[in-house]
């Protein structure tokens, strides 16, 4: 009897430190040096097979009030937007209600956009579109998506070439202008009717300047001497489908996870979606599917990364294993845009958990 007991006891303690192959005492450990060493404050949830195996929480939501992050906390995604419109596009071009080689000039025929005649939808997905990139004093005063869009082109001096990878909103703000043009509908109710109401997110939606919901993470930028200075408020609704959303862990995990089966595409989009194009960055639709260099394994990942001012976050989809890492922060400490930096929290746990698909 005492063996047995003895026995339950350790298989107790093996399942509180892992989870099939990953060891949860590893990631804790890293997680918990970019909060101690590096100011890391956010929400990481690492998944498998659509389960929670852990999570954890660090930081203020609110310096000023003292006010503590938690794992239902929510934050600015940022480019994770860029996502959501990808998939709205591709549901359209499935119900056969307009084509990814329809250029501008079909689409949009009133916005003037230069090369308007061979810039596709495919292009703008691609950020190959050759359009400029915005000035940052766009976000001061409110303009409207075709502001937004006419104030990039004609204010800008800085020439793009069409058919380069140029990373620039632009792209997604068109895209949320065509949504909006075949649709009916202002781009933020496609995507509540299409993703958000579809698969039940109650924690997910679309910030302005000045109204945020609640047990949400404001952006601070970390000095060098470790203050915690409030960025100032700009106008995110100006980012509209390249970047104005807010979520929390819990609902990236459930739209992650939608992705596996064929609520929100089909097999054919996702196709098309995780499509890698090496000449482009190794770009796809609004995501970069690739083969991590730097893990035992090799992962084949999918991933869609976000920044504006202190919100940074990433979603890391391990395909082949059904893993994910979310990784929500709300101060400038993280970088999401790290590659071949094994301190770098991201890739120290894309490390960890290659080394786990191995055994």
């Amino acid at each position: 009897m005492k063996n047995f007991l003895l026995l339950i006891i350790l298989l107790l303690l093996t399942v509180n430190h892992t989870f099939g192959q990953i060891d949860t005492i590893i990631l804790n450990q890293i997680i918990g040096k970019n909060i101690s060493e590096n100011n890391f404050e956010g929400t990481v949830l690492i998944s498998e097979k659509g389960n929670a195996i852990f999570q954890k929480s660090a930081g203020f939501s609110n310096h000023e009030s003292k006010i503590l992050i938690n794992d239902e906390t929510k934050y600015g995604i940022a480019s994770i937007t860029k996502m959501l419109t990808a998939i709205v596009i591709l549901q359209l071009t499935e119900e056969n209600r307009m084509s990814l080689k329809d250029n501008l000039n079909k689409l949009l025929p009133g916005l003037e956009i230069p090369n308007g005649e061979i810039i596709t939808v495919h292009h703008l997905l691609l950020h190959i579109s050759g359009l400029p990139n915005e000035n940052d004093s766009i976000y001061l005063d409110h303009v409207s998506p075709e502001e937004f869009v006419k104030k990039t082109i004609s204010g800008n001096t800085d020439k793009r070439e069409f058919g380069k990878f140029n990373y620039a909103n632009i792209d997604y703000v068109l895209l949320g202008l065509i949504i909006e043009k075949i649709t009916g509908i202002k781009w933020e109710e496609a995507v509540n009717e299409r993703i958000l109401n579809r698969l039940g997110l109650k924690n997910t939606g679309f910030l302005k300047k000045g109204k945020y919901p609640e047990n949400f993470a404001f952006s601070y930028s970390v000095s060098d001497k470790g203050e915690f200075i409030k960025d100032p408020e700009i106008h995110l609704e100006n980012f509209f489908s390249a970047g104005c959303m807010y979520s929390n862990a819990e609902d990236i995990l459930t739209i992650d996870q939608a992705m596996y089966g064929s609520s929100l595409l089909s097999e054919n989009s996702k196709a098309l979606m995780y499509t890698s194009y090496p000449e482009y960055n190794y770009t796809g639709y609004s995501v970069w599917t690739y083969n991590y260099p730097f893990a035992e394994t090799k992962p084949k990942i999918m991933e869609r990364r976000g920044g504006i001012m202190g919100w940074n976050c990433v979603l890391v989809r391990m395909l082949d294993a059904n893993r994910s890492i979310i990784i929500l922060s709300s101060n400038n400490r993280f970088n999401p845009d790290s590659f071949g930096d094994k301190e770098n929290m991201r890739e120290a746990l894309i490390t960890e958990l290659g080394k786990a698909e191995k055994k």
